[in-house]
């Protein structure tokens, strides 16, 4: 895949390997399986690589597949897809239209979906869920491997997997900043 993901108005930023980049991904089956390629390449330009690559990648999937199924596209009929490396890993973004309401309870045991965002926390290292103003922004970090069980160790509680994190280069960035809805 190239560094610039034309085809569906992608865009890096920044300069060299490992950059942010932003993509609108069809809400569709087939960019189920371009963000994933997405996120594979983002993964190996960040190091990550053997499982925890893997993780990222079917974290990825669940959150689009998530978007497509109980979200809502943009007018473009995208969902838009963020990378972006971090000093341990990798970020992931994916932002839609829709609302996310729910309290991330664990669904019956005779279900057939609604784990997806469980999946999510429990594949990454950071999970945040914000909900507000008609957009919804599903943020996960993962480790290098080397850095997973050091970094566990310094982190304040609020900064684990179901803490709540500040979001840099999220829609809420901008002052316009509150509690997030839901936050696994």
């Amino acid at each position: 895949m190239s560094g610039r993901p034309v085809a569906f108005g992608g865009r890096r930023t920044g300069g060299g390997c490992g950059m942010k980049r932003e993509t609108w991904v069809p809400a569709t089956p087939a960019g189920a399986r371009t963000a994933r390629a997405i996120v594979r390449e983002a993964a190996a330009e960040a190091a990550l690589e053997g499982d925890p690559a893997w993780d990222l990648t079917l974290a990825t999937t669940e959150a689009v597949t998530n978007a497509m199924r109980h979200g809502k596209a943009w007018p473009n009929d995208c969902i838009l897809l963020v990378t972006e490396p971090s000093p341990r890993g990798l970020w992931v973004q994916v932002c839609d239209l829709g609302t996310f309401d729910s309290a991330l309870e664990p669904g019956p045991l005779e279900a057939t979906s609604g784990r997806g965002m469980q999946i999510i926390a429990a594949l990454v290292d950071r999970l945040e869920v914000r909900s507000r103003d008609g957009h919804t922004l599903v943020r996960f970090e993962k480790h290098r491997a080397r850095f997973s069980q050091a970094v566990d160790r310094e982190l304040e509680p609020e900064a684990r997997v179901g803490g709540v994190n500040g979001a840099a280069g999220s829609p809420w960035e901008s002052g316009n900043r509150g509690s997030p809805s839901a936050v696994v």
